[in-house]
Formats: structure tokens, sequence, C-alpha cells
């Protein structure tokens, strides 16, 4: 199946899928010597590969093996997820199939095992990754057991006092969560100069040999760990702190554009060349939490700040003043050099399900940077 008929078969689907989350009969009964009868199981119920037709089968496949090809990628901070429940919002397997991978907002691990069957459902059948995200600025933040008085010496202790050992301690330790409940890697969260500062995260150039060394070694030994095995190792937030040799260590650079009212001030936010592949490996996002109802920013928005009601102006007229025009700028953006940008996303993307269809914006978004509007990939 040619790429542009599987994206337009990935919408269509997605849409028909989506419509499973309300549906409340009960589970057909299969009996014996049955094998590949047509079944009617909600998706929002299915356990695995088995539960779903040859036909969804099919389709999943050839979802899984898009994957593998240069697109838009699709991406979102995930949050309110249980797996559980009758509400599709707070099921990864429900996202979008364009989707392609997703941080985890608010877990820390420990995960219920509704939420491991779900993660399960959405790597295996739909060819997506989940990520462990939070802002990481003090050592230990985010890991250190309960009722810990001090955090930082509990860690200094682990590195048998050398603070180098302490920091690939706790590097080692995010790795091991992740491997714990087969996670595909870890999204740092880092905002040094937007509130997020502490004794791992600063202003300074993230390098081996200069500035912030400290989150040097904290990339270093989570890239060690994590991406042989083919996992993942993202930056959100201020990226542009790593030096070339720390980019190297990087998958994506996420960057939060969540205000900027112009393709011009994203494209400034975003030309970073000292960054490795930046254009490819660079993901641009859309603020959901207040912006969910326009698909970005928009006099319409709603949104409890000023910068939210702004109108958008894209390089592309057809999307100006409209609903939806700032993350569709997002998605179809061609940088510089003539590459279309590496991926799109939303913070708090379970907020776009509220939409009619579910997930509209995003969706669409992504199949107007992939098919409607076809870039340069490589």
């Amino acid at each position: 199946m040619k790429l542009r008929n599987v994206l337009y078969t990935c919408l269509v689907a997605s849409l028909s899928l989506s419509a499973c989350s309300d549906w409340t009969e009960e589970e057909r009964e299969i009996f014996e010597n049955q094998d590949g009868l047509e079944r009617l199981i909600p998706l929002i119920e299915a356990k695995g590969e088995e539960d779903l037709t040859p036909t969804q089968r099919e389709y999943y496949a050839k979802i899984r093996e898009y994957r593998k090809t240069p697109h838009v990628k699709g991406f979102g901070w995930f949050g309110n997820w249980t797996g559980k429940g009758t509400n599709a919002q707070n099921y990864l397997k429900m996202l979008p199939d364009s989707v392609d991978f997703v941080s985890l907002w608010g877990a820390r691990g420990n995960l219920s095992a509704e939420q491991q069957s779900d993660l399960k459902f959405f790597q295996e059948v739909k060819g997506g990754k989940a990520l462990l995200c939070w802002i990481i600025d003090n050592l230990g933040v985010g890991i250190t057991p309960e009722g810990v008085s001090d955090m930082r010496q509990f860690w200094l202790d682990k590195g048998g006092g050398d603070e180098t050992k302490a920091i690939e301690a706790y590097a080692n330790a995010l790795c091991d969560t992740i491997d714990k409940y087969n996670l595909d890697g870890f999204d740092i969260d880092y905002e040094p100069n937007y509130g997020g500062s502490g004794d791992l995260a600063n202003s300074q150039t993230i390098a081996p040999d200069r500035g912030n060394t400290k989150m040097w070694t904290l990339i270093k030994t989570m890239s060690a760990r994590l991406r042989p095995q083919g996992k993942m190792l993202v930056m959100d937030g201020e990226p542009d702190l790593l030096s070339t040799e720390a980019s190297e260590l990087i998958d994506h650079y996420i960057y939060q554009a969540y205000w900027e009212s112009n393709t011009a001030l994203v494209i400034n936010k975003i030309q970073k060349s000292h960054l490795k592949d930046w254009e490819r490996k660079t993901i641009i996002t859309v603020e959901f939490e207040q912006c969910w109802r326009t698909g970005g920013i928009h006099p319409d928005s709603g949104a409890a700040n000023w910068s939210g009601r702004r109108s958008y102006t894209s390089v592309r007229s057809e999307f100006n003043g409209k609903e939806g025009g700032q993350i569709f700028d997002y998605a179809t953006l061609d940088l510089p050099s003539g590459k279309r940008i590496g991926g799109v996303g939303t913070y708090h993307m379970e907020y776009d399900f509220k939409n009619e269809p579910s997930y509209k914006w995003l969706r669409t978004a992504l199949y107007l940077g992939n098919v409607v509007y076809p870039g340069e990939y490589q």
C-alpha cells in the first residue's frame, strides 16, 4: 500500500475506530474452531492482536510498517492515563493511529496492571512508543524513594560520595524503571530558564568538557543504556542548550512553541544549526491545555492568557484566520533548507479527544503534513 493510501486509511479508520469507546454491548462469544471469524470486539476492550478481525490485523501491520518510513511524526504529552474504564480518553490504544510516540505526563513508574495492558497493545499492535517524562532539575527528582528527607544526599551515598557516580546511579535508576515496565525511553523536560533550574539544570551549554557537565553525565549514561536497545532519549523545553556532542546522543529536540504567532517566529525559535540533524529531529508543539478547542492560538480559543487568544499567521495563507491554523502550519512547515519539520505534537493531547471527531486537530494536521502537502524528508 502506498504511503498516501496508508495515511488516508489511517485517517478514516481512526475516525471509525474511535467510535468504539461508546459501545456498551457485551463481547460476542467465540466458539472453538472459529478462528478468523469477523468479531465485533470494541477496540477499547481488545487485549491483543488475537482480539482483532483479520482486516484489522492487516491494517495495523501496515501502520507498523509505515512508522519505519520518513514522515512528519505525531507526538504529544499524554495525561490522565489510566488504561481502564469506559472513557476512551484515558487509553493509549485509543489515540489516533498516526501518533508515533507520546510522553506520559504525570506517570512516574509503578504502572497498574491496566496501564501495562494498554501500553502493550499500543506498542505491539499499533507500533507506538511511550516515554517517561518529567522536569529534570535536581539530582534524584522523580524517583527518590518516599520518606527520604535529603534527596541529594541519598544519591551521593549511592555514588560513594562522588557526585559524578551519584548522577550515573540516578540515570541508571531511571533506565531501570523504563526496563521494568518495558517503556520506550525518556523525555528530559529541561527548562532551566523557565523555573526549572537546579543542581542538574542551568543555562550553560551541556557538554563533556565545559559548561553543564553534570547534565552531560546524565545524558551520556542514559543514552548508553537506552539507545542500544532501540529505545529513545529526547529532550524538550530548551534543547538548544545541548552542545553538538550532546545532541548526537538525543533522538528528538522538542520545542514548546505555544505562543509564537507566525511561521517566522517558530523558525527563529527552532533554527539551531549546532544541533545534529536539527531539521528532521525537531518536533514543535502546540498548547492544548487551553487551546484544544481551536487547534492552537486563536481569538476564540478561550485561553486564560492573552497570548492564546491571538491570531496565527502562516506562510500558507489558506490557514490564516482559521481554527487549526497554528497546528496545521507546524505540521506542514518547510525549513530554510527545504526539509520538512521532523514532527508535530500537542501538550495535553488528550484534551483534543473532546473535539468532534475525537483528536481532530492532531489527526488532521498529520494528514495535511504527510499527504496533502508532502515534504522533503531526506
